[in-house]
């Protein structure tokens, strides 16, 4: 399914701008699509999400064995199940004010370990660590009582084991939000999404929904590449569904992969979907629960040019997560 564009080789005084004269290339990584809308909708309404107002929190997600497909058969088998673990945390920044335009900022940062079931073996196209940090940079400002326009940038640090400023990935969106309804309880949003990595810039789109029922029974949101729909239970249980596309690009040291290519960067991706349950513990501090199963994994490896090296697909796997969060304006 070919869907995006890549934009190379341009010539621009800024690396997220859009040029005149551009190659346009199109690539089949349809998980790449509107990657804008999550922090679009996270961010749209006073800041947060009508749903998502978690700015800090900590969180863990453990998954079962998996096994790498797709290895010449000299590879295949029981060495090459591994189990994947995911540490997240993130912390909010003051907001600053200047007039009408507001501007937030937080930090995140992300652990992936994965552990092999044979530990003996060195094979460089094993994956074991990756790590993240990313600052969040958002402007908002509101043209109207309905519409506002934002402006995030996202630089990002994402490596194997560990980081460096080779390994910088900027991120810029482009948007503008509305909202609906005599009480502005659904909010559309729509822009446009840069990222360049690698040598490599994409231009994506992306629309987003967000609603909120009158008598605030039922929260939804769609803005791929995550949906979640919660009913309160209480004013301290909401239950419903989560589900995500989620991938971390990152930098590697260059070596051969198995077809004697030269590997410079890659790609971890899967998706994952479940339920939720989300119970208030005290003050703003909130337990979430999610359990569920992680579908179509898959494992990229790419060369100097932005060529696919070798795509390994994973073996679906069950997951569970736990996360505590500080949450602004519970409901």
């Amino acid at each position: 399914m070919k869907t995006l564009k890549v934009i190379k080789n341009c010539v621009s005084s800024s690396k997220l701008s859009i040029p005149l004269y551009c190659k346009y290339e199109t690539i089949a990584k349809w998980s790449w699509l509107c990657f804008v809308v999550f922090f679009f909708l996270f961010f749209s309404n006073k800041s947060h999400g009508q749903i998502i107002q978690d700015i800090s929190g900590i969180a863990i997600t453990s998954h079962t064995k998996a096994t790498l497909k797709d290895l010449p058969s000299a590879n295949l088998g029981s060495e090459n199940k591994f189990q994947l673990n995911t540490y997240d945390a993130w912390l909010p920044v003051p907001p600053i004010k200047i007039g009408k335009t507001t501007i937030f900022s937080n930090l995140n940062y992300r652990l992936m370990d994965f552990s092999y079931d044979d530990k003996t073996i060195e094979d460089p196209n094993r994956i074991e660590k990756i790590q993240e940090i990313k600052s969040v940079i958002i402007i908002r400002h509101p043209i109207s009582s309905k519409w506002s326009v934002l402006v995030i940038a996202m630089p990002t640090f994402a490596g194997e084991k560990s980081v460096s400023s080779n390994d910088l990935i900027l991120d810029g969106i482009l948007g503008v939000s509305k909202k609906f309804g005599a009480e502005s309880n659904l909010e559309i949003g729509f822009g446009v999404h840069a990222m360049y990595s690698f040598g490599e810039t994409l231009i994506t789109p992306g629309i987003s929904f967000d609603y909120r029922s009158t008598n605030n029974k039922w929260l939804a949101q769609f803005y791929w590449p995550r949906l979640n729909v919660l009913y309160n239970v209480s004013e301290n249980t909401q239950i419903g569904l989560a589900g995500s596309i989620d991938w971390t690009r990152f930098n590697l040291k260059n070596y051969r992969g198995y077809n004697g290519k030269e590997v410079d960067y890659a790609q971890f991706s899967t998706i994952h979907g479940g339920l939720q349950l989300n119970q208030h513990l005290i003050g703003g501090v909130w337990l979430q629960v999610q359990g569920g199963m992680g579908l179509l994994n898959r494992y990229e490896l790419f060369d100097t040019n932005q060529k696919s090296v070798n795509d390994f697909s994973v073996s679906n796997m069950a997951y569970g997560k736990a996360t505590l969060t500080y949450r602004i304006g519970r409901r």
